[in-house]
């Protein structure tokens, strides 16, 4: 791999040296010193007379955060290292945007629902600071999957009957605005209802869920032996993938929607678009959505009743795409069991992707696209 070192170490022995060689040509001695000469066991500054390379190497871990998000990789205001994520499902439809506080969420996936549109569910690790987010829509089948990829407690308003019929019989930790919203945490809307429909105007808070969490008992510690799907560079790098240059994706997901990402060079992201070049945006804060990675899996998807509900295959092996630092390259995707953890590897080589810290796109997107996506589009 391509590693762009961006070292705070490096830079704090570069520091250091300067200093040993200004205190050198200042003729600094521990005569100059009214207090007298203090070793750094002893508190003070180490003698510039001592080599670089005595200083301890540990003195520079603390460089790195003691609170780590491991949806993001990136710095926690608080330990959340083995506390379970929420993931809440949220409404996608045209006539439902903007969402409010989609931009809060550290990992976002999107998958079709009915007729072509789409759904998205959001990974929320530092949730009970979390201020409104919505709108909350239905559940299906292949969301518990990916909820459960994460061993998320899942947030929902209503569902199918084999949503509902998964949920009971896999027992999944779930709050449900429409059968089973004990503490009503789940709310209309008002200015949202004056323009919309009924059915995009369900929001929450962090702050309900987290009341509910502990109302109904559930679990918040991550199960025994669970290990996220993602391994991240080491802090203060960034890692090129080695493939090949990626600066615009075209991802045609339907008919209904297509998915556009352009490469911000400057911060190092791919700014998000959908709805045929429609920048996305987070209607709390009015700024377009934005990630370090994006992740596109192709998914053997189809549908199987007259309403034209889908299934879409998170059991077994596909291929799919990793973007990150303008590259991308072929990775390869795995999974066991209905509740398993999923696994993603290069498919050059087999090896664990790594990605850069930051927030993560997922595109689960049907077989049938796959050779209508463009990594390279111009």
């Amino acid at each position: 791999m391509n590693r762009i070192k961006f070292s705070l170490r490096a830079v704090s022995l570069l520091l250091c040296l300067v200093f040993a060689l200004s205190c050198l040509s200042c003729g600094k001695t521990s005569g100059d010193n009214p207090g007298g000469d203090k070793s750094a066991a002893d508190g003070g500054m180490a003698s510039p007379d001592a080599p670089v390379d005595a200083i301890d190497d540990a003195d520079f871990e603390a460089l790195e955060p003691e609170n780590v998000n491991p949806l993001t990789g990136l710095e926690a205001s608080y330990d959340v290292s083995t506390s379970r994520p929420i993931a809440v499902m949220l409404n996608n439809i045209w006539e439902a945007l903007p969402q409010v506080g989609i931009g809060n969420a550290d990992i976002l996936f999107e998958c079709l629902a009915e007729g072509g549109i789409t759904r998205m569910l959001g990974f929320f690790s530092e949730y009970k600071d979390l201020d409104v987010i919505g709108s909350v829509r239905s559940s299906r089948p292949y969301y518990i999957d990916f909820a459960q990829m994460f061993d998320a407690i899942y947030c929902h308003a209503g569902g199918s009957e084999d949503a509902y019929s998964q949920l009971a019989s896999r027992g999944i930790n779930n709050i449900d605005g429409v059968r089973g919203d004990p503490l009503g945490v789940y709310y209309r809307d008002e200015t949202r209802m004056q323009t919309m429909a009924y059915e995009h105007t369900l929001m929450t808070t962090g702050a309900g869920l987290v009341q509910t969490i502990e109302y109904c008992g559930y679990r918040t510690e991550l199960r025994d032996g669970f290990k996220y799907p993602f391994e991240f560079a080491p802090y203060g790098e960034v890692v090129k993938p080695d493939g090949e240059k990626c600066l615009k994706i075209h991802l045609p997901i339907s008919t209904y929607q297509t998915v556009d990402y352009e490469y911000d060079k400057k911060e190092g992201k791919y700014l998000r678009f959908q709805y045929n070049g429609t920048p996305h945006i987070d209607g709390a804060t009015g700024e377009q959505l934005s990630f370090t990675n994006v992740i596109i899996l192709f998914c053997n998807t189809y549908a199987y009743d007259s309403y034209g509900r889908l299934h879409v295959d998170t059991v077994g092996e596909g291929d799919g795409y990793l973007a990150s630092a303008g590259e991308y390259i072929p990775i390869k995707w795995s999974r066991t069991d209905i509740d398993g953890d999923l696994t993603l590897t290069r498919a050059d080589n087999g090896k664990t992707i790594t990605l850069n810290r930051g927030k993560t796109f997922v595109n689960v997107c049907p077989l049938t696209v796959a050779s209508e996506v463009n990594m390279n589009a111009e």
